[in-house]
Order: C-alpha cells, then structure tokens, then sequence
C-alpha cells in the first residue's frame, strides 16, 4: 500500500498520465507522415508513442522510392521509464531498419531546450535547433513541477509570447517550447488537459496559437483510470498566417473568440453577439478575500443561541526585526534581494516590530452575538439568495490582531485581498462550483478567500446588486459560464467580471428582476432555502432570455466601443446552426 502511495505520489510529481495504446494508435493513424524526416516526441515516457510512430513512419518509408531516412527523437526525464522505452524500442522491428532511427534519451526537455541539445547514446549529440522539427507528438506532464534551478530561466524565455503572459504550467510551457522547434509548416500533436479551452490564465496560450498557425481541437470521451480530468486532443500545425479554429471538426469563428474577454475556444455563434456589449466590470468590481494565515486562531462559528467560544486571548508584544526570523518563515526560505538588505538595515540599526502572542485560555470564554469585537465572516456555503452569517471573525480594532499574524506570525502571504471592499453590500458564490451559487451580501462582511465576491462601481445601488444577482440565477448566465468563461469547477472572482453585462433586458423587465430579487431575499430572511427547480428561479431565468432579433444597445462606455464587433455574419450564423 504504502509503495502504490509512492508510486502516485511521483506520477502527480511529474505529471505523469500515461497514454493508453489505443489512444496513442488512433491519434498516430490521423497524422500525416509523408513529408516527416524528423520526429520529436518530448515527453516519450514507456515509449507507447515512440513505437506506435516508429511503425507507421516505417510503413511510410517503405511506400517511397526515396531512400531517405527518418530521424524519431525521444526524451524522458524518469530514469525507470527511459529504461522500459529502449527495451520496448529495442523488441520493435524498426531496429532493423535503415530507414526509420531511433534514439531515447534521458533528460530534462526544458534543460534541453535551452542549451539546444542532448547527449546521445554510443557518445553521439543531437540537436534541439529552433524551426527543424516536422513533427512534434505526445502527452506532455500535467500539473508537473520545474526543476528550480531553471524556473526563472524558463518563465523569461516561455512566459510571455506575443505581449500575453503564458501560465507557468508545465503542458504551457512543453506547447510554447515545442512551437519553437517546429518548422513553418510543422505540426504538433499533443494530449492534453482541457482547461485549454476556457480558464483565463490560458489566454496568452490561446492567442499564441491563434495567432501562429491553425487549430483542431478535438474532445477525448474517455482518457484512462489514472484521471476524471476531462482532456482534448491539439492538432496545430505553423502557419505564417493565422489560421482556422475547430472544434471536433466544427468552425470556430475568429471574430466570435476576439470578442470574448479570455479569447475563449468555448464560444458558439449563438453566445458571440452578448459580447458585443458591455461585461460585468463595466458595471462591478470582483475581488477576492483574504486568508488569515490560521483559522483556527481567528474565526468562530456561532450555535443556535447566537453565542461563539473564544479559547484564545491575543496578546501584543515588540520584537527585534531579523533577516534569520524572515527567512525562516519565507516561501522556499528565499528572500528577494532589496527585501533582504533592508532587514539587514533594520537589523544593524536594532529596530523592532510588533507581534501578536497567541494564547490558549485555560477556560474558554463565551460570547453572545451581536458583539463589536466580532464580524461576520464571509466563508462559502451552497445557500442560493441570501444566507445568514455561520462564521464570525475576531475584528477588535479593525482586525489588529489578524492583520499583525499576517505581517509578522509564521506566514508568509501577508497580503490582504480584498480588504478595501471589507463591510460593503455586493454579491458572493462558491469558489468551486458547477454554478454560480450566488447570494446577496449584505454590509459589513469581513471577506474570506474561499468566497468571491462583487461591488457595484461608483455609485450604484441596490437594484443593480439586485438586478445582478438575478442574472447570475439565470440558464443563460450560467452556460455562458460554463461554456465560455471558465468551464471548470473554480468560479474566480475574475470570471464575473468577465461576463456579458445583460444589455438586451429592457428597462421594464429590469424592474421586475429587481422587485423579484427583493422579494426571494426577504423569503430567505424568513427562513425560506431557495432551490434552482422554484418556480420564482424558473421565472427569473426566463427574464434573461436572449432573443436573436433584439438589437444592441447603444453603450455609452470607451471600454465597452472598443470591444464591439460588426455582429451581422455572427447572427448569420447562428441562423444557420439553429435555434
């Protein structure tokens, strides 16, 4: 048992999900090889790839006149699997041949790309030139770790592309590297995770591709045991122009994916003209909250008495400031450069700061709410519409005792997200979630960070924090959502800001929303657990319908000109998918 958990353990270390066999064979027969002399398959683990292309290149080869030869490169960071690939390799009749070579070796592909080569076997070098490959096929790591020493390196020469940043994940970075070495022309086939498709911090990624060459898509229904995770299939061959998008074999429109604010590949002509419009953070600002570094210390839940037990007694105290104190509550025990030499300052002159003691009471103490020195606590819960308080956070003095733990306890995000919004009306949802699981947040809220949160711009209202919590409660918003935005299970804070502000609902009907939305807070209040099947829900929903035939609005705002679209080939073609 204990070797099964190691063994998984080092698997999500190094991203390692294998391929099946008839995956790789059904991707491999698809692939062109023709025109291929030189092959690279980066992440070649056990060699199921490697083998299943050194078959068809040699069934390839034997079609031809031509005596030219094939170069297939293998690369493999884990010394067990490079030892598993050459033995597969090895027992494959292409060792026989003249026409098909090839070589697996063990290494790291980032520290290959970036010297540009490889030690072979029998003392021979191969190269990783820029523009030389025809072929670039596999299933890079998912959710793989860096090697540290050359992390920085790598964020610098991958990071960034085009002016977007790139995540530094280790799929994003395997497809920028590989774009590199593909030749204008080639084409890269790889496995990977479908969070591609939607989460905003894939959009650089997204464009780079868009902007480079064309792109299929296509769904994989069923990966392996090793993953639930849904995953996909790139095909992405380099063009000098930019090229088409589809999806398992459907045209995405370029204007349509332009339009959205994460350059989505989960947009579909009927979705595309509410982008035209103004979004959400025209009107709303989306944040975050904070994490107090220990709950434990700090929040309190409350019984039905309304009454809270502190077992703790927070106590102040000064202490001198030391470069030693900060390293060793730092991430990774690493301190940058200016950060480290003002504490060396600070230290040499004998200043001191101010810290938070805390202590265990010998008999906890009892509270009844409502008391100043206790805020309700903004934590998660699938309440829809409106929820009471179930957390309390200690918040004497403006919340000394949880900002000074922040700034100078053991933890090393000091940071406080969030915390110009603290006490303010808005609207909250599940951080994870397979809907907006929205509510209305009445004033004066400490916000956590596992409950985003959104606020009205300036000086709107209430009926626009009403009128936006009906929209989150409708059909559209949420496929809009889960289609286009983020159709993952993590709602950030972000992705409200990025949906379409509902533009096309007239005023009257706004009105209702608004009255509507009232109405179901008050029943709430009251005790009433509101469910997605009621009928009020039902009705709300279909006050947000979007009627093809409505025209768009005028949007008096810079941002919202800039994003607008010439929208008539886009309702031409939902015309021709239907309605």
């Amino acid at each position: 048992m204990r070797q099964r958990k190691h063994e998984r353990e080092h698997k999500r270390q190094r991203g390692q999900y294998m391929t099946p066999a008839s995956l790789v064979d059904d991707i491999v027969r698809r692939i062109p090889l023709d025109n291929c002399t030189r092959v690279l398959e980066p992440s070649c683990g056990d060699g199921a790839f490697l083998t299943a292309l050194a078959t068809r290149l040699l069934d390839v080869s034997r079609g031809h006149r031509s005596s030219k030869s094939v170069d297939l490169m293998g690369i493999e960071i884990d010394r067990a699997l490079v030892e598993r690939c050459r033995t597969r390799v090895a027992e494959h009749a292409v060792t026989v041949s003249s026409r098909v070579n090839v070589d697996v070796f063990e290494a790291d592909f980032f520290h290959a790309y970036l010297t540009g080569s490889l030690a072979g076997t029998c003392g021979s070098n191969r190269h990783l030139h820029h523009s030389t490959f025809d072929l670039i096929v596999g299933n890079p790591p998912f959710g793989g770790t860096f090697d540290h020493a050359i992390e920085d390196i790598l964020d610098s020469r991958l990071g960034r592309r085009l002016g977007k940043k790139i995540k530094k994940e280790t799929y994003a970075f395997f497809i920028v590297a590989c774009v590199d070495l593909l030749r204008p022309g080639g084409q890269l086939v790889f496995v990977c995770s479908d969070s591609l498709l939607t989460i905003p911090t894939m959009t650089g990624l997204r464009h780079l591709l868009g902007e480079l060459g064309e792109v299929a898509l296509s769904d994989i229904q069923e990966f392996s045991s090793e993953t639930s995770y849904p995953m996909l299939v790139l095909d992405f061959v380099k063009r000098r122009r930019q090229g088409r998008l589809t999806r398992n074999g459907l045209l995405i429109e370029r204007r349509a994916i332009q339009a959205t604010p994460n350059l989505s590949w989960g947009i579909t002509p009927d979705l595309a003209p509410l982008f035209t419009g103004p979004l959400m953070k025209d009107t709303f600002v989306a944040s975050s909250g904070m994490t107090t570094g220990k709950n434990e210390y700090f929040v309190r839940t409350s019984d039905d008495d309304d009454c809270i037990v502190e077992p703790y007694r927070f106590e102040f105290y000064d202490a001198p400031v030391t470069v030693a104190y900060e390293l060793e509550r730092a991430r990774l025990r690493k301190l940058p450069r200016a950060r480290k030499r003002a504490l060396e300052e600070a230290e040499a002159r004998g200043d001191s700061e101010r810290r938070i003691r805390i202590v265990r009471r010998k008999e906890p103490r009892v509270v009844r709410l409502p008391d100043r020195r206790y805020w309700p606590y903004n934590k998660a819960n699938g309440r829809l519409v409106f929820a009471d308080p179930t957390h309390w956070i200690y918040w004497k003095d403006d919340g000394e005792a949880v900002l000074t733990y922040k700034r100078t306890g053991n933890w090393y995000l000091r940071g406080v997200g969030g915390q110009r919004f603290f006490g303010r009306e808005g609207l909250t949802w599940q951080l994870v979630g397979a809907r907006f699981v929205a509510r209305y947040l009445p004033q004066g809220y400490i916000l956590d960070s596992g409950a985003p949160c959104a606020f009205v711009r300036g000086n709107g209202g209430k009926d626009e924090v009403f009128f936006a919590l009906g929209w989150l409660l409708s059909d559209l918003a949420n496929r809009i959502l889960k289609t286009v935005i983020n159709h993952t299970m993590n709602i950030q804070s972000k992705d409200f800001e990025r949906m379409p502000y509902p533009w096309w609902v007239e005023n009257s009907t706004r009105r209702i929303v608004v009255e509507c939305v009232e109405s179901m807070i008050e029943e709430a209040r009251r005790g009433r657990k509101w469910k997605w099947k009621d009928r009020e829900i039902r009705r709300l929903s279909k006050l947000f319908e979007w009627h093809p035939r409505v025209k768009q609005r005028s949007v008096p705002t810079a941002s919202s000109s800039a994003r607008r679209m010439e929208t008539g080939d886009l309702f031409q073609a939902e015309g021709r998918v239907g309605r």
